[in-house]
């Protein structure tokens, strides 16, 4: 089965850099880690396809296509800090393991944030998930990057507070339907013109 897995990776990626969304070393991290070790069982067929998949309680896996935009507009160097909000399955903490990062994730939901920091065990990365509601737990500060995996409606000034100098926010801005890809400091929003459709922000569990 691996190597059928192998064969739609490979083909996913080679999709992915024909769109002209991969620079090479993001190209290599797509390659390395296993997209199917992330969705769930009965999803399994579904690993490679560029669409969404659902996760737990109406989260989601980001499409393929989307989290390769969100690398590119966050712009990471090996050795950043990067602290993702709402990390889910905790796919794109992996990839950004794979980049070099110290990635740190903060997933509210108990169950995600149980299992993907196991599936991140199993497969050797060294990222780190927190559970709890990202505009009260103790993360620490000094993060190059804070990217949202969420819809919210504006950049809240907490996240703001988890910068370093120099760095910034990433974060989905809009309504349900449609939001644009935004970054931000406590001094400007700056937009990129990126188009998406993320499931809602939510700050505590019900």
């Amino acid at each position: 089965m691996e190597g059928s897995f192998e064969g739609r990776r490979r083909e996913l990626v080679a999709r992915l850099k024909s769109q002209g969304l991969l620079t090479e070393e993001t190209e290599k991290a797509f390659l390395a880690v296993r997209r199917e070790e992330f969705v769930p069982e009965s999803l399994l067929d579904y690993a490679y396809y560029d669409g969404a998949l659902e996760l737990a309680e109406g989260s989601t896996i980001s499409q393929p296509s989307m989290i390769a935009i969100m690398l590119k507009e966050l712009r990471v160097q090996r050795g950043m800090r990067v602290l993702e909000v709402g990390s889910g399955s905790g796919y794109l903490l992996a990839l950004l393991s794979d980049l070099g990062c110290e990635a740190v994730g903060i997933e509210i939901n108990p169950r995600l944030a149980a299992e993907s920091q196991r599936t991140l065990d199993r497969e050797g990365c060294e990222a780190r998930v927190i559970q709890g509601d990202a505009s009260t737990a103790v993360v620490g500060g000094g993060f190059d990057r804070v990217v949202f995996s969420a819809a919210i409606a504006e950049v809240p000034s907490w996240a703001v507070r988890f910068l370093k100098p120099g760095g910034f926010v990433l974060a989905p801005i809009g309504g349900r339907n449609e939001q644009e890809l935004v970054r931000a400091t406590a001094e400007k929003t700056e937009r990129t013109g990126r188009y998406c459709r993320f499931v809602p922000f939510i700050l505590e569990q019900a």
